[in-house]
């Protein structure tokens, strides 16, 4: 995708950005939005309708995941499940490059011919809407202090820690203590993928 000269806790900051779904990636009606920090891992579970990746009255759902500071991954629902791969990696301080691959799942045990174009196309939306947080990170200036409200997300928790990796080692367990746990911004209840925890198998 190119790089950013912009600091890797700016484009982290998209984990807890609650309020930027709709007018940025196209979400409509969100049904759940929470955030759950476990070590180094940060987590994403969102449910919503989209204006072109679900039917009218469709969901889709992601579990999204940060392993480190760097590697994102995403289960997706929709009109085809797919999983994302985005690395956001810090090649100096304040330069971070930036890769975006997506898998999708044609619906079939054996995908045809047929459906390449299909699956290329799905990626290619995929790299499109990305596209636009790129756009937005190429311009953003380092925010120290956010200016939020409540149903932003909670960002104070994700900047602590993402802390623990410019930090000593040592002091990981003390940073992670302070954050671990489900934090909801949006709640109608538990999160219904809350306990799938698709990220348990692969961070083993």
């Amino acid at each position: 995708m190119g790089v950013l000269a912009i600091h890797g806790q700016e484009v982290l900051d998209n984990m807890t950005d609650y309020a930027h779904f709709v007018p940025v990636h196209g979400s409509t009606q969100a049904s759940y939005f929470e955030n759950e920090f476990r070590g180094p891992i940060s987590v994403q579970r969102f449910g919503a309708g989209h204006r072109t990746l679900v039917t009218d009255t469709g969901l889709l759902e992601t579990d999204t995941w940060y392993t480190g500071p760097g590697i994102l991954l995403s289960r997706m629902t929709g009109k085809f499940p797919s999983l994302m791969i985005i690395t956001n990696t810090p090649i100096e301080d304040g330069v971070t490059k930036v890769w975006h691959a997506l898998m999708v799942h044609s619906g079939k045990d054996v995908a045809t011919e047929e459906d390449v174009p299909m699956g290329r196309a799905y990626q290619e939306a995929s790299r499109q809407a990305f596209l636009q947080d790129f756009d937005i990170w190429t311009y953003k200036k380092p925010a120290l202090k956010i200016l939020q409200i409540p149903e932003d997300g909670p960002f104070h928790k994700e900047r602590i820690w993402y802390s623990q990796f410019f930090n000593p080692r040592a002091q990981a367990p003390l940073i992670q203590a302070r954050v671990n746990g489900i934090a909801p911004t949006k709640h109608q209840g538990a999160s219904p993928r809350q306990e799938q925890r698709p990220f348990d198998t692969i961070a083993a």
